[in-house]
């Protein structure tokens, strides 16, 4: 007679290792969707210009908000400056917040979340999401440097 029945512990083991595997599942990311840059990218002139970095979506025939995230790690800059998104093409907009400080001649790190809704121009099919910005405030010319950062974008459910 074989003994199938699975002792407590075995069971919460099971139960923890499905729960991973779901967790790790749903942070899953199409290549298409996630920018990661590791080399130094230097930005000069006045707003709003593209950063040449894009992200891309595919929404189905009824569009639904999504969500674009940029986080950067930032130095040696002076002078106020500013981090946005072009839609498919379209001016630097500001889906929320997108002002970098003036931060000195140390590193440091900015984390933005923009929600971009169906009213503000996505397009069933394949929505494009490029970084731009540039300089503000009395400085318009220094320079932003970002020496790593990484831009993504998901539907929202």
């Amino acid at each position: 007679m074989v003994h199938t029945s699975l002792t407590w512990w075995q069971r919460c083991l099971a139960v923890v290792l499905l729960m991973i595997g779901g967790v790790a599942s749903s942070f899953a990311v199409p290549p298409g969707q996630v920018l990661k840059a590791s080399n130094l990218a230097a930005f000069t002139g006045p707003c709003c210009f593209s950063f040449n970095e894009t992200v891309a979506v595919t929404e189905a025939a009824k569009p639904v908000p999504v969500v674009v995230t940029w986080s950067g790690l930032t130095g040696f800059t002076f002078g106020d400056h500013f981090v946005g998104l072009m839609l498919n093409g379209g001016p630097c907009l500001f889906y929320g917040p997108g002002s970098v400080q003036l931060q000195g001649t140390g590193q440091n790190t900015h984390y933005f979340q923009w929600v971009v809704l169906p009213g503000d121009g996505l397009n069933a099919g394949v929505n494009t999401f490029t970084l731009c910005g540039g300089g503000g405030g009395e400085i318009q010319d220094e320079p932003f440097n970002i020496l790593d950062n990484a831009l993504s974008v998901r539907l929202s459910k």
